[in-house]
């Protein structure tokens, strides 16, 4: 949870962050240094040819250290026992292969370049290697391709650790904005329900059940999110109706109910401009609107109501039935159900209602 006055600097240490890269890049994009330490593990049954390939490695201005291997067992040691910089592979050897030679660095889970350097030719062996995840196919009586290649992908792994590097750090970002968001919309919530004891705990069990129905029709993670923070939210218009209204202990007059209805359009208003990814502030605006156009503030119809409004109204209406208020004890939820069975299709859209049904009566889904 962020603390009051912490401050997130992450697009700037990002930057910051990245800019230390650039004399890294740079020299990439120079050609590598001259000497260049690399560590390669040979994959080759020829120490004849581990020789000839470490010659050329070094006239291409590196400084190898070698292990060789040639089965699965002895690579599967040198993977787990040392960090190397490139793996050289023959294509065929008596008792270890290519194929066998990939498999064992996918089991490891390691980001090392593979090449192939072998005697083996023909179009159809290399789009194969390729296809498994070889990096290049380099023949062994031309080795001159061996060096760019490397340095190649030497870069590419760089780039690609940097890039994953910078994902993490805006996964964190993006947790640290999350906890601040929550943070602001349990104060929403809490500040809307100070000033109703009798609607403690409407809006979360609102969105709940809504996200619920969501998740039941199959709607994406996306639109579900959407739901949960508008139904946490979707009476934030409240705040501007005077408590006597929302706690009056008695039915409200015509005049009285019509003030508390402006809440939709009070809500709206506040989250009219809010900029986010989820239509919000329509959801909190329609949330009363009904399938037959009775509704309010609108007078919305089927298809003009936005889908998470609908799960929304289904959500709110079951809800406020089997809850206490300050002017009746709860209806219960056989009664509720009633309410949503009845006018499925007619207030509430109609697969909406039945999904809300499903979850009660077959899922056994309860308000906590």
């Amino acid at each position: 949870m962020v603390q009051p006055g912490e401050n997130l600097h992450y697009p700037l240490d990002i930057i910051t962050k990245i800019s230390s890269w650039y004399p890294t890049i740079q020299s990439f994009e120079n050609g590598l240094m001259k000497d260049q330490s690399l560590r390669v593990l040979m994959v080759d049954d020829s120490e004849d040819d581990v020789w000839l390939t470490i010659r050329q490695l070094k006239k291409g201005g590196f400084l190898p250290t070698y292990g060789r291997v040639d089965d699965a067992a002895s690579m599967k040691s040198a993977l787990a026992e040392k960090h190397w910089d490139v793996i050289l592979c023959d294509y065929a050897m008596p008792h270890f292969d290519v194929v066998s030679a990939l498999d064992s660095l996918k089991q490891a889970n390691l980001d090392i370049p593979l090449i192939i350097v072998s005697a083996s030719s023909g179009d159809e062996i290399e789009s194969q290697c390729m296809r498994l995840g070889a990096k290049d196919f380099v023949y062994k009586n031309n080795l001159t391709r061996l060096c760019p290649a490397i340095k190649r992908e030497l870069e590419a792994a760089e780039a690609r650790k940097k890039c994953e590097w910078l994902n993490n750090e805006l996964q964190q970002a993006m947790h640290k904005l999350r906890n601040v968001h929550e943070t602001i919309i349990q104060f929403m919530v809490s500040a809307i329900e100070a000033r109703d004891p009798y609607k403690n705990g409407h809006q979360m069990r609102c969105a709940n059940l809504a996200c619920a129905i969501a998740s039941e029709m199959g709607l994406n993670q996306e639109i579900i999110d959407g739901i949960r923070i508008a139904g946490s939210i979707h009476d934030i218009g409240k705040l501007t109706i005077p408590t006597e209204l929302l706690a009056k202990p008695s039915r409200l007059t015509d005049i009285e109910f019509s003030l508390i209805k402006e809440h939709s359009q009070s809500g709206y208003e506040m989250l009219k401009d809010v900029r986010s990814s989820w239509p919000l502030a329509r959801i909190v605006h329609q949330h009363h609107e009904r399938m037959n156009g009775s509704g309010y503030p609108q007078k919305l119809r089927g298809e003009e109501i936005l889908t998470e409004a609908r799960i929304l109204a289904v959500s709110d209406v079951v809800e406020s039935m089997t809850s206490d208020r300050s002017y009746r004890s709860s209806l219960g939820l056989e009664a509720a159900l009633q309410e949503i069975r009845e006018n499925g299709g007619i207030l509430y859209d109609k697969n909406v209602a039945e999904v809300c049904l499903k979850l009660f009566c077959e899922k056994g889904y309860r308000f906590s």
